[in-house]
This record gives C-alpha cells, structure tokens and sequence, in this order.
C-alpha cells in the first residue's frame, strides 16, 4: 500500500489526499510534524532529505517528493479516473490554471517563507498578513478571469464536467484562505466550484479537518 506523509495543514499534501481519493487509491497516512522533535525530524530527512510534506513512498526504493511530482505519477500509474481530460488544448488549460496555484501562490505563502519573515527578518503580524492577502488575490483574480472566458457549458467543475487537476489545486487554496478569513467575494465563479467540489467524498475525505492529525499541535 501506498503511504503518504501527510500534515492537515499542508496544502501540497491536500492536492495529493484529493488525488488519491478521487483515483480510489487505498494509501496509509504518516501524520509528520511541520517541524518536529529532533529524531522525528532526523527521520523525516532520511525519507524527503529537503523536509517538506508531502512525500509519497510507493516502494524501498522509490519515494517522491514535490506535489506535482506526486500528481503525475499518479496520474500515469492510475489513468482510469483521470485529472487530465479532454484534447491536447483542454490539457494545456488546466495545467496552466494549476500552475497558478503550485508555482506562483502556494511557495510565496508557504508555512516555512512566512516563518522567515517573522523570525529573519522580524516583519510584524500585520505586514505578513498584508503579504498572505496579496498573493492569495493574485493569484484568484486571474484564475476567475479564466473561468469566466470559458465557453458557457453544463459543467460544474473548472474546465469540464467532472473534477480535474485544475480543481484539484485550486480547492486547497481556498480551504487555506477560508481558514485564514480572506473575503472571497469578488470570486464568484472559484466559490461555486468550491462548492461543487466540496460536494464529493473524495474532496471531504481530503480536507484538513478531517485528518487524524487535526486536533495534534502543528509542532
């Protein structure tokens, strides 16, 4: 069985969660700190030497690290439910509506980079928060602009009629955002998705306050 190394809290870890569920692919969760203790921490390093979650082991000698890496192992081992449909065009879309979220949002607000600039660069509470709220509108701003020049069509979902990659990258950044009270309003379309995505088992089973590790300290 496949077992993911997983925190509630780590948006990276949730795109993977929802992937696996949606794939229907039974997976064993190792619940691992965003820091640590010392040997938990030296442990960890000897799985994903860089130390972020999620890192994914398949076998002894093939342990992934980086969502996006995960995703598309996925998505080759496991085709049968895919998050990437359609022709080479519908593709191209909703890699690069996901790119918007792994390579441009989610690094710029990650755990260990607001870290950073409280505890290297002693930048207060309200700035970081300015900073968090910056990214997460530039990046949502686009990405309704994009859903509103899709061709009116019976779908629910980003691009087509059933969950994609686009969706799948796009719902972990709104449960972070809704966690951290951003006023979503001027995103109508990405909360109606949400909505339709949050619909599905799949995605429930994936969300943060559903882990076995949500009620544990983020020690």
């Amino acid at each position: 069985m496949l077992k993911l190394f997983t925190h509630h809290r780590s948006v990276s870890a949730h795109r993977v969660r929802i992937a696996l569920n949606y794939k229907g692919v039974a997976f064993q969760s190792i619940f691992t700190g965003l820091d640590g203790t010392s040997d938990e921490r030296k442990q960890y390093l000897e799985v994903n030497p860089q130390g972020l979650i999620p890192a994914l082991w398949v076998e002894n000698d093939l342990i992934i690290s980086q969502s996006s890496a995960i995703l598309e192992y996925l998505e080759e081992r496991y085709p049968d439910r895919p998050l990437l449909h359609g022709d080479i065009a519908l593709r191209a879309r909703i890699r690069s509506f996901a790119q918007i979220a792994i390579a441009d949002t989610h690094p710029l607000n990650n755990l260990r980079v607001l870290r950073y600039l409280r505890d290297e660069m002693d930048v207060p509470y309200d700035r970081r928060r300015a900073w968090f709220e910056h990214w997460i509108h530039a990046a949502f701003g686009p990405m309704e602009s994009l859903l509103a020049e899709q061709p009116a069509g019976d779908f629910s979902f980003c691009f087509t009629a059933r969950p994609s990659l686009a969706d799948v990258c796009l719902v972990p950044q709104v449960s972070m955002a809704e966690r951290y009270g951003v006023n979503l309003g001027p995103y109508p379309i990405i909360r109606r998705v949400y909505r339709a995505c949050m619909a599905l088992g799949a995605f429930q089973a994936a969300a943060p306050d559903t882990q076995g590790d949500s009620a544990a300290p983020a020690h």
